[in-house]
């Protein structure tokens, strides 16, 4: 059927009578062109479109049908028509419209795949994102310990990468950006250098980019070994400031000082890990900081006088009431009763101004590790055995035998018990002015000035 297609003439336009034909009809002004009705049917039926015609190769082979688009607000039959009209020119130009438009429509998705791409990419690859995929992906699994000092770090140092992409990170911005940690804080920078290094190791491991920045980069600082042990008269200062700075964080800082635990192993001491009746804390080898292939059970921490004076003095905090949460299981040092304190660089710096306040004056730098080595070289000319201290400060015991360490479970508790009262004589008398004990100070001061 052929007419001269006009806007009137195809809105008059119905389906084919026979429900199985689509209806054609050609138009007399341009050849090729047309457009079709499909037939009624259950799920509807008369849809106009029009459509081109052509033969791709030639006289003698098969005619291949172009739609245009659909008859109504999309296609009016002059538009239409134009459209038509210009395949036609490609296709006698050599130029095969339909494969055109195929290869344009395939241009056009792989361009939208590679920008939803690059663009799914910048989001991964933003410092900020990228860092807490490393953690999750990689820190926590293989650091189960100490991934949360590698996430701070990265933090602390990508305060001056803004959201720039891990992947494009100049090596002069990171060298800069490690030279000014090292004016603020020297441990900083070789913790950040540190865990960069990690982070370009396993993304480059893992094929995500190979850009490595941080190859044969030396670190920014050479890092120190601490020797800071505190002397009796500083012991005293800093627990009477932390008396005065209270529960938590006081109270915290005392336990530590009193049993040189790591910060973080007493921090989140829970009520379930102190056992009044043996005066000790038993605490899980899950939160202490051993390395993945170290076995050893639970950690068992006696307690001296100055210890358990601390922990009785505790506060018990109720959490909130739509919070279930078993005695047990509720922290030591807490504000809300659900979770233990966290920031603690905040708290030494009030412990530091309260020192200040008391004492006139501020102490020479510490930090609260330089609790466990006091404890440990105190212990020394106190004369206790450099295996019990190790045990006392969950230090592994690398002369201790495969099969000693199979079978050998004690973990010196007596000795460590005794160790951890000696070194309570030692405080009363540093702290508390005991006469009794006067003479283990003046045996550790006369030690310590020896040995320098």
């Amino acid at each position: 059927m052929k007419a001269k297609l006009t806007k009137e003439f195809v809105d008059r336009l119905e389906p084919d009578p026979d429900p199985r034909k689509r209806l054609t009809v050609w138009d007399t002004e341009l050849t090729g062109f047309g457009v079709t009705v499909t037939p009624q049917g259950t799920r509807g039926g008369g849809v106009k479109s029009y459509i081109v015609q052509y033969r791709p190769g030639g006289r003698g082979t098969p005619t291949r049908r172009v739609t245009i688009g659909r008859h109504g607000s999309e296609w009016q039959p002059k538009g239409a028509r134009e459209e038509a009209a210009e395949i036609l020119r490609q296709r006698r130009k050599g130029i095969d419209p339909f494969e055109e438009r195929a290869r344009q429509r395939d241009a056009e998705q792989k361009a939208q795949a590679a920008a939803s791409h690059a663009k799914s990419l910048a989001t991964r690859l933003a410092y900020g994102a990228f860092c807490d995929e490393f953690i999750d992906k990689y820190a926590k699994v293989h650091q189960p310990r100490s991934w949360e000092n590698t996430a701070r770090a990265l933090k602390d140092i990508g305060q001056h990468f803004g959201k720039r992409r891990v992947d494009e990170l100049k090596r002069d911005e990171i060298k800069d950006a490690l030279a000014k940690l090292v004016e603020r804080n020297p441990s900083a920078a070789i913790a950040a250098h540190k865990g960069l290094r990690k982070l370009y190791n396993w993304a480059t491991a893992e094929t995500i980019f190979t850009w490595h920045p941080m190859r044969e980069l030396p670190a920014p600082a050479e890092a120190n070994v601490r020797d800071r042990v505190l002397t009796s008269a500083e012991l005293k200062i800093i627990w009477e400031a932390a008396g005065e700075l209270g529960y938590p964080f006081g109270s915290m800082f005392q336990l530590l000082l009193a049993t040189g635990l790591r910060l973080r192993d007493a921090a989140n001491a829970m009520w379930g890990e102190y056992f009044e009746e043996h005066e000790a804390l038993i605490i899980p080898a899950a939160r202490m900081k051993r390395a993945p292939s170290d076995k050893r059970g639970s950690f068992l921490v006696p307690l001296n006088n100055h210890a358990l004076a601390v922990i009785e003095t505790l506060p018990k905090i109720d959490p909130p009431k739509d919070v279930e949460l078993e005695e047990g299981q509720r922290p030591l040092f807490t504000s809300r009763g659900i979770k233990p304190v966290s920031g603690f660089s905040q708290a030494k710096a009030d412990l530091d101004e309260m020192i200040k306040e008391m004492n006139g004056a501020s102490l020479p730098h510490w930090t609260a590790h330089d609790f466990r080595r006091t404890m440990a070289t105190v212990m020394q000319p106190l004369g206790i055995a450099s295996n019990v201290i190790d045990r006392l400060q969950d230090h592994r015991d690398k002369e201790l035998s495969k099969t000693a360490l199979h079978y050998q479970h004690w973990d010196f508790f007596e000795e460590k018990r005794a160790a951890a009262n000696l070194y309570g004589q030692y405080l009363h008398a540093a702290i508390d002015g005991t006469k009794g004990f006067q003479d283990l100070v003046k045996k550790v001061d006369f030690k310590i000035r020896q040995t320098g």
